[in-house]
């Protein structure tokens, strides 16, 4: 946090007003951390408890693994910040997917900045992606706040916190429908010159190879 703060001061300010934004700074970058700590718990919790009672997202089988970061920033950096967690997203999927996967977080990302200044937002969102055998459930968070200190504004503009979780999803317990809302995101990216129709036949044929069983199911039947 120190080589930070010190990173973005620069050496334009007195000693005093130094002193005065980088104890600014310091405290929106505990903030960003406890952001991070907390949005990486929610997440956690919502897991466990996903397809459960009114929660209609993705059931898992097992969580393997997250990582959040908390970083300061210039608007005229923000693509700086996409990067950043592209490249996290690269740690966390394989192949051809980085790509789809990286289009749809740099998605989530970009909502984070479109704030008023000295104001908060927040985004989470999932995904879905194919992976090998195993259908892997992408769970996004980002905070953002900007900074209202005149004396920062030029060397930071705001502070954010981003976590992903990447879990199994256990797709015996996912409807058809409830698939093809959330992987036809994918889809699209993956396929971009199929129609409405050509993607939610590749929704269902990936459907049917995860739970065959229900390939004569009259939902399917009336999905034809």
């Amino acid at each position: 946090m120190a080589a930070i703060t010190k990173a973005l001061l620069g050496q334009d300010l007195s000693d005093e007003m130094k002193n005065e934004c980088s104890a600014h700074l310091d405290t929106l970058m505990a903030l960003g951390l406890a952001k991070s700590q907390y949005y990486a718990q929610l997440i956690n919790t919502a897991l466990l408890g996903a397809g459960q009672g009114t929660d209609k997202t993705f059931p898992i089988s097992t969580i393997q693994s997250f990582t959040y970061q908390t970083k300061a920033y210039t608007s005229d950096n923000a693509k700086n910040i996409t990067n950043v967690v592209n490249d996290s997203v690269k740690g966390f999927v394989a192949g051809d997917n980085v790509s789809a996967v990286g289009t749809i977080v740099s998605g989530f990302v970009d909502m984070l900045f479109g704030s008023s200044q000295g104001s908060e937002s927040e985004v989470r969102r999932y995904c879905a992606i194919l992976e090998g055998a195993s259908m892997i459930r992408l769970d996004f968070a980002g905070w953002s706040r900007s900074v209202t200190s005149t004396s920062l504004k030029s060397k930071c503009d705001q502070v954010s916190a981003f976590v992903l979780y990447r879990s199994i999803v256990n797709m015996k317990e996912v409807s058809l429908n409830d698939f093809i809302a959330v992987y036809q995101i994918t889809a699209k990216i993956e396929n971009p010159t199929l129609d409405t129709a050509g993607i939610v036949k590749k929704c269902q044929e990936l459907y049917l190879l995860f739970n065959p069983e229900k390939r004569n199911d009259g939902l399917l039947r009336a999905a034809h």
